[in-house]
C-alpha cells in the first residue's frame, strides 16, 4: 500500500511538473502566475498612519459618545484569539454603547463597539471584507458598521441607533 501511495504520488508531481514547464503556441514559457495574480487582484496599499486602538478609544471617549466599560485586549483577554497572531491585529480595545448588549460575552462586538489596530492597511481591509462578507451571507449573525482611522478598524454592532454610529463616524 504503501509503494502505491509513493508511486501516485510521483506520477502526480511529475504530471504537475510537466504542465508547469509548458509553453503557449508561440513557444515563450508561461510567465509566474504568482506574481501576475498578486498584480492584478491587490494593487498597492497607499500608506496608512499607524492608529494605535487604545488611542482610538480614547478618541470616542472624549467625544462623549456615551461609551462606558472601555477597556484594552491583549493576547489573555481577546475573545476572538487574533491579538499578536499571524494575520492579525496589533492592538484591540471594546467599549459599550447604548443599544449594545451588556449582557454579553465582554469585549465581544455585541456589547457596541470593538477597535482593532493593524500593521498595515491592507491588514484592515482583509479583515474588514471577511467580517462584513461573513454577515452578508449569514444574515442571522447581525450587521455592523466599519470605519478606519489610520491603520485601525472600528466595529460598531448593528443594534446600535444609526445616529450614533454616524456620531462615532464623525469624531473619527
Amino acid at each position: 500500500m504503501r509503494r502505491s501511495l509513493l508511486g501516485i504520488t510521483a506520477i502526480t508531481i511529475a504530471f504537475a511538473a510537466g504542465c508547469a514547464n509548458s509553453t503557449d503556441p508561440t513557444g515563450a514559457p508561461p510567465a509566474p502566475a504568482t506574481s501576475a495574480a498578486v498584480a492584478a487582484t491587490a494593487p498597492s496599499p497607499t500608506p496608512a498612519e499607524a492608529v494605535d486602538a487604545a488611542a482610538t478609544i480614547d478618541r470616542l471617549k472624549a467625544a462623549d459618545l456615551g461609551l462606558t466599560g472601555t477597556a484594552v485586549q491583549d493576547e489573555d483577554t481577546d475573545p476572538n484569539k487574533l491579538f499578536g497572531r499571524p494575520n492579525g491585529y496589533t492592538s484591540r480595545a471594546s467599549a459599550d454603547l447604548p443599544g449594545g448588549d451588556t449582557g454579553a460575552e465582554p469585549y465581544t462586538i455585541a456589547r457596541g463597539l470593538v477597535v482593532e489596530g493593524f500593521p498595515d492597511a491592507d491588514s484592515l481591509q482583509r479583515r474588514s471584507k471577511y467580517i462584513l462578507g461573513l454577515l452578508k451571507d449569514s444574515p442571522a449573525l447581525g450587521t455592523e458598521w466599519h470605519y478606519t482611522t489610520g491603520t485601525t478598524l472600528v466595529r460598531v454592532s448593528g443594534e446600535v441607533k444609526p445616529s450614533l454610529a454616524k456620531k462615532i463616524e464623525a469624531a473619527l
